[in-house]
C-alpha cells in the first residue's frame, strides 16, 4: 500500500522533538504492516483548530489526485483538534477512497456507528482540551492587560518597550506629533505625507508610512495615554472573526506616557468622524491632480479612482483612461497619495530653492514673448471641444458609462477655464515686481494648506512613464498683475 505520513506539533507544549516521535512511530507501524511511505508531510508550530496549514493543504492536493491509498497519522489530535474539522476530513478522504490510519487509535470506517462515537467522542475531548487552555490563556493576558504591560506584537510610533513598559521615544514622537497637528489643522494627508517626507520619517518597522499606516495612527487612543486591549474581535482560533466591538475589551486611561493633548486628540477624532460621515453620503474622493496626469504610453488623461477592502480601507489611485475605459493600455496604476506627495514634495522645493527675483525675471520674460498670442490654448481649447464632440456622440448614440459623463464634467471645466484666458485683453498690467510678489506669496500659501489650487496655478502636466514620472510647471499670470 502506498501511503503518506503526516506529523504536527503545535506551539505550547511540543517542540520539534514531539516530529521525531511521530515519525517514529509511523515508520515503525508501515514497517510492521508492509505500508511504503511515499511522502511525508509536517506542519511545525500550527495550530491543530483549523486546517489552514501549508503541508496539510499539500496533502489534501495530493489526494484529490489520488497520488496515494492511504494517510498514516500519530493520532487524531495530530490532524486535527476541531471536531468538525475532523470529521470533514473523514469523509474527503472516504470520498477519495483514501484509508485514514492512526498508529495508536483503531480508525474504522467513518459510516461505522461505533467508529463515528469513538471517533466523534475522540475529537471532541481534544477540543475540549483546546477550548480549556485557550480559556485560561485569554484570562491570564486580561490580568497582564489590566495591569497596562506590553503584551507582544510592535509598539506604536512613537514608542519602545523597555521592560515590559512604554517609553516614549523622542525622534518618533515628533512624526506623530506632526501628524496630529496637521490633520487637527485641517491639511490633507498628501500635506502630511510630504511633510514627513521632508523629515525623514518611517514607520514602525522602516516602510514609508501610508494612508492604511496613517488613519490607524490617527485613531490610535495610547497616544493620549489610554491602554487598550482585546478592542475588537479580529480573530478566532486564525480565522478572520468579523472585527467587531469586544464587550470584554481592556481600556484604562492614563495607564501609559501620553504623546498628544486630548484636545487635539479630540479635533482630529472630530474631523475623521466627520469626514467618514461624509464619505459615506456621497461616496467620491479628492484628487489633487485631476486633469493634470498624462499616460506616457497612449496619451490618455488619467483619472482618480478608489477601491476598499474587506476591513473597510480605501486606497486612492490614478489609472488611464484608455486602460480604464477601452481595454487599449497596459499601464500600471499609480498610487494617488504617492503621486500626489511627490508633487507637494516638488512644488515645495520649486519654491525653497528658488531665488524669487531670478525666477521672475524668466517668466516676465516669457510673459512678454508670448504675451497676446496663446496658441498653446487656442491648440488645447480646440482639441478639448473634439474631445467633447465625440463625447456628446457617444452618449447620444447611447452609451452610459459614468467614467465618460465624469471625464465630460472635467472637459467642460477645463473648456470655460481656456475660454476665459483666450479672451484676456492684453491691456494687463504685469512687471517682474509683481511676479516676485506673488511668488513669495504663494511660497508662503503653501505651508498654510492651499496646496489644491497652487497646483492647479503652478503644474502645468504629469507625464508617466514606466520608470519615470515627469512633472511640467508654469504660472498663471492672470493672478499676477492687474487690468487697466
Amino acid at each position: 500500500m502506498r501511503a503518506v505520513a503526516y506529523a504536527r506539533y503545535s506551539t505550547d507544549k511540543q517542540t520539534e522533538n514531539s516530529i521525531d516521535t511521530q515519525l517514529n512511530a509511523i515508520n515503525d507501524y508501515c514497517a510492521a504492516n508492509s505500508i511504503t511511505i511515499i511522502s511525508t508531510f509536517v506542519d511545525m508550530a500550527m495550530s491543530g483548530t483549523n486546517t489552514e496549514r501549508p503541508d496539510f493543504q499539500r496533502m489534501l492536493a495530493g489526494a484529490k489526485s489520488k497520488q496515494f491509498e492511504a494517510v498514516i497519522i500519530y493520532d487524531i489530535s495530530r490532524a486535527s483538534r476541531d471536531l468538525a474539522d475532523w470529521l470533514n476530513f473523514r469523509k474527503l478522504m472516504q470520498s477519495y477512497n483514501i484509508k485514514v490510519i492512526s498508529t495508536t487509535q483503531n480508525l474504522g470506517s467513518i459510516d461505522n456507528p461505533d467508529t463515528f462515537l469513538t471517533e466523534t467522542i475522540t475529537a471532541a475531548l481534544g477540543q475540549h482540551m483546546v477550548l480549556q487552555t485557550r480559556q485560561k490563556s485569554i484570562a491570564g493576558t486580561a490580568e497582564k492587560a489590566k495591569q497596562g504591560v506590553f503584551l507582544g506584537g510592535y509598539a506604536p510610533l512613537g514608542y519602545d518597550i523597555v521592560d515590559g513598559k512604554y517609553i516614549v521615544n523622542d525622534h518618533e514622537a515628533k512624526a506623530v506629533r506632526t501628524i496630529f497637528s496637521m490633520y487637527a489643522m485641517g491639511d490633507s494627508y498628501a500635506d502630511i505625507f510630504a511633510k514627513l517626507a521632508e523629515g525623514g520619517y518611517k514607520g514602525r518597522r522602516g516602510a514609508t508610512i501610508g494612508k492604511t499606516g496613517l488613519h490607524a495612527i490617527l485613531k490610535q487612543e495610547r497616544y493620549i495615554g489610554t491602554y487598550t486591549w482585546n478592542k475588537h474581535k479580529m480573530k478566532y482560533f486564525g480565522k478572520w472573526a468579523g472585527g467587531e466591538k469586544n464587550p470584554n475589551a481592556v481600556r484604562i486611561e492614563n495607564a501609559i506616557p501620553a504623546i498628544i493633548d486630548y484636545d487635539t486628540w479630540e479635533r482630529v477624532q472630530k474631523r475623521m468622524n466627520n469626514n467618514k460621515r461624509n464619505a459615506s453620503n456621497t461616496a467620491k474622493h479628492e484628487y489633487l491632480l485631476s486633469g493634470l496626469v498624462e499616460c506616457g504610453k497612449c496619451g490618455a488623461s488619467f483619472t482618480g479612482r478608489a477601491s476598499t477592502n474587506k476591513k473597510g480601507y480605501t486606497t486612492r489611485y490614478y489609472v488611464c483612461g484608455s486602460k480604464n475605459r477601452a481595454k487599449t493600455c497596459d499601464a500600471k496604476n499609480i498610487n494617488a497619495d504617492q503621486l500626489e506627495s511627490a508633487v507637494v514634495i516638488k512644488l515645495k522645493e520649486y519654491f525653497a530653492n528658488g531665488d524669487f527675483d531670478t525666477m521672475a525675471d524668466e517668466i516676465f520674460k516669457a510673459y512678454t514673448n508670448g504675451k497676446g498670442s496663446k496658441v498653446e490654448e487656442k491648440k488645447e481649447l480646440k482639441e478639448v471641444e473634439r474631445q467633447l464632440a465625440n463625447g456628446t456622440k457617444a452618449i447620444l448614440d447611447g452609451v452610459d458609462i459614468t467614467e465618460l459623463k465624469e471625464e465630460m464634467a472635467r472637459l467642460n471645466v477645463r473648456k470655460s477655464e481656456l475660454q476665459d484666458i483666450i479672451a484676456v485683453s492684453p491691456d494687463l498690467i504685469l512687471t517682474k515686481e509683481m511676479i516676485a510678489e506673488k511668488l513669495k506669496k504663494d511660497a508662503q500659501l503653501l505651508h498654510d494648506g492651499e496646496v489644491k489650487r497652487l497646483i492647479k496655478s503652478y503644474v502645468t502636466k504629469i507625464y508617466t512613464h514606466s520608470d519615470e514620472i515627469i512633472i511640467t510647471g508654469g504660472v498663471n499670470m492672470e493672478h499676477c498683475g492687474r487690468r487697466i
